[in-house]
């Protein structure tokens, strides 16, 4: 008869802990290496955010993406009712895509906030980097609605006609307000969209 042989349990957790390169590289948030715009609010939710988690290995799929909206400014957005908030999430494509469709409106700057924080973007639980919010409806003074209407698109007219940076009017996310922020933003204010808070 042969002794009982013990099996220690740390060999029996070893396959577990084992993970491919890929997925090792998706839990470090390596933000030089990933395309994380400002987040874009529409009262529709017409206009993609696209974040692209990408590392030296390439596109990284099936990574979570959370856009955490911090206390403040989650209370200064305009929310369409049907909008889940203050956490949204995403989880990325085969090309390392995750996108969101943001229903509601109001800029966010992150200079008009106490330390910038407005919006954490959390890749695969870790907390990478800060973005605010742009969008169309950029001045929401409706209490009962989002709405893209004439006055916003007063409040656009200086920013688009001269070329003078802004950030609540950089759509795009290029550091540069032009022909591109304006297409974005007609898209919403020729249907005049809007959405009940």
């Amino acid at each position: 008869m042969f002794p009982r042989i013990s099996i220690p349990a740390l060999f029996l957790t070893v396959p577990l802990l084992a993970t491919t390169a890929g997925e090792v590289e998706a839990q470090i948030c390596e933000p030089e290496l990933y395309t994380i715009p400002n987040i874009i609010a529409t009262p529709n939710g017409n206009v993609v955010t696209r974040i692209t988690i990408m590392t030296p290995g390439g596109p990284q799929p099936g990574v979570l993406v959370e856009l955490r909206y911090r206390a403040v400014a989650e209370g200064q957005a305009c929310w369409c009712s049907d909008q889940v908030h203050p956490v949204l999430s995403a989880i990325t494509d085969s090309e390392g895509h995750a996108d969101f469709n943001v229903r509601g409106g109001r800029c966010l700057n992150p200079d008009d906030f106490p330390g910038g924080e407005t919006i954490s973007v959390f890749v695969n639980g870790l907390d990478c980097v800060d973005r605010g919010q742009v969008s169309p409806d950029v001045l929401s003074t409706d209490a009962s609605k989002c709405e893209v209407t004439l006055a916003d698109a007063v409040n656009f007219t200086g920013p688009l006609s001269t070329s003078q940076y802004s950030f609540c009017h950089d759509l795009n996310s290029d550091l540069y307000v032009g022909l591109t922020d304006a297409v974005i933003f007609t898209q919403s204010a020729a249907n005049a969209v809007s959405c009940t808070r």
